[in-house]
């Protein structure tokens, strides 16, 4: 969205869980977005942002084309921080799928991760 003064159609404080699933790579305002997020999230609630590395290149944002899976899940982590949304306990999790070949465990199919948080 190219319009930096973004406005979810809802409440303040009306829902339990916020999720953004696999678009943040191509948030344009990512600050703002958040900060909208945690507007319309309960105190307690949750934030969930899941992402993979697949994408649209010529959609996605420099910042995140330039980047490889642990740097997407930083860089999500500082939006939920740097956003002034009252975002707390933020944590990164791989949701991968993976499969024992020899010593090492690897990725089956598409990469997948989510970035929690909770609203204080």
């Amino acid at each position: 969205n190219e319009d930096k003064n973004v406005k979810l159609p809802y409440d303040n404080e009306s829902f339990d869980v916020v999720m953004c699933q696999l678009s943040v790579d191509y948030l344009i305002h990512p600050l703002e977005v958040m900060r909208e997020a945690s507007r319309v999230l309960k105190s307690g609630g949750k934030i969930a942002i899941i992402f993979s590395n697949r994408l649209f290149l010529s959609k996605a944002v420099g910042l995140w084309t330039g980047s490889d899976d642990i740097e997407h899940t930083y860089t999500v982590g500082c939006y939920l921080h740097y956003c002034n949304g009252g975002f707390k306990d933020i944590e990164a999790e791989d949701l991968s799928t993976r499969k024992q070949k020899g010593n090492e465990r690897v990725i089956v199919g598409d990469p997948l991760y989510v970035v929690t948080a909770v609203k204080t």
